[in-house]
């Protein structure tokens, strides 16, 4: 039990906590992402800094980062896809993205490494929200704007199409509702900018003034 409740989690976190923005950008380009474009060390921000390869490249590596741990922990501990110590490793993975120890605990938004812990616990409502994320940022240009919407969704999927959401998947439930909540706090400054019509648009230029921001 201390293994799965205790020692899981905090491997999770520091795994969470492998800045990939950050060292990318900096290995290639020298600089540290936390001082250009947005400081934000996430995909969209590379994306803005080196371009989309490498923006994708930074999502695909924290989708993975928050993938394996939960995948590993239910492999090697037959967990079952949806027990409490499954979920702590989820939350533990998440924090550790957030709140990285390596960069002062100024991490991302926890949108792609959301992606991949619910890959395997609830692959059939994260595409439903990964569906929604595309049709959101397709019509509206908003990254941000897709990442709450779909994180809701998410939400609202996984009580819609779970076998028992309320009884046995409860913690996935709570944890779901956890991750929504996070993501909409983390994107707080972009709301304000979503509310005020100054938020920045698929290829358009940073403005100066977001740099404080985000």
């Amino acid at each position: 039990m201390l293994i799965q409740n205790v020692i899981g989690p905090i491997i999770s976190y520091f795994i969470g906590s492998i800045p990939f923005g950050f060292l990318i950008t900096k290995i290639v380009k020298g600089v540290d992402i936390r001082q250009i474009g947005s400081g934000n060390p996430g995909a969209t921000n590379v994306t803005r800094v080196l371009g989309k390869p490498y923006g994708i490249l930074v999502f695909f590596l924290d989708m993975l980062k928050g993938f394996l741990p939960i995948f590993t922990f239910d492999i090697l501990f037959g967990s079952h896809g949806h027990s409490p110590s499954l979920i702590l490793c989820g939350i533990g993975v998440i924090c550790g993205h957030t709140f990285p120890i390596f960069l002062g605990f100024k991490g991302g938004k926890a949108a792609a490494t959301g992606c991949g812990v619910f890959l395997w616990l609830a692959p059939i409502p994260l595409l439903v929200s990964v569906a929604v994320w595309l049709i959101t940022i397709s019509i509206s240009r908003y990254i941000s704007l897709g990442s709450i919407i779909s994180s809701i969704i998410l939400v609202i999927s996984l009580i819609l199409l779970g076998k028992d959401p309320f009884g046995q998947e409860l913690c996935l439930t709570l944890f779901s509702v956890f991750m929504a909540i996070l993501i909409i706090i983390r994107h707080k400054s972009n709301i304000k900018r979503l509310l005020n019509g100054t938020e920045n648009k698929i290829g358009s230029k940073l403005k100066p003034r977001d740099l404080a921001e985000d």
